[in-house]
């Protein structure tokens, strides 16, 4: 599968999310530029979001991403 790293483009806290995603609010919803140039977006595993242009990696697989800085361990 390997690994998606990049570096945080833009984020928001998202405190109130459409139905699907209630359970789970609030969250740190990031735009990350990953090696290569495309962008995504994902989520933080934190709830503070990274600072712009802060290195961050995510399991690569199906479903949104789940990014957590480069300088923690998973």
């Amino acid at each position: 599968m390997g690994t998606l790293t990049g570096h945080v483009i833009s984020h928001t806290i998202v405190r109130v999310p459409g139905r699907i995603h209630a359970g789970s609010a609030p969250f740190v919803l990031l735009l990350v530029e990953v090696d290569g140039g495309r962008r995504l977006l994902g989520h933080f595993a934190h709830p503070e979001p990274p600072a712009i242009g802060a290195r961050v990696s995510a399991p690569r697989g199906e479903g949104i991403p789940v990014f957590r800085s480069l300088q923690e361990k998973p």
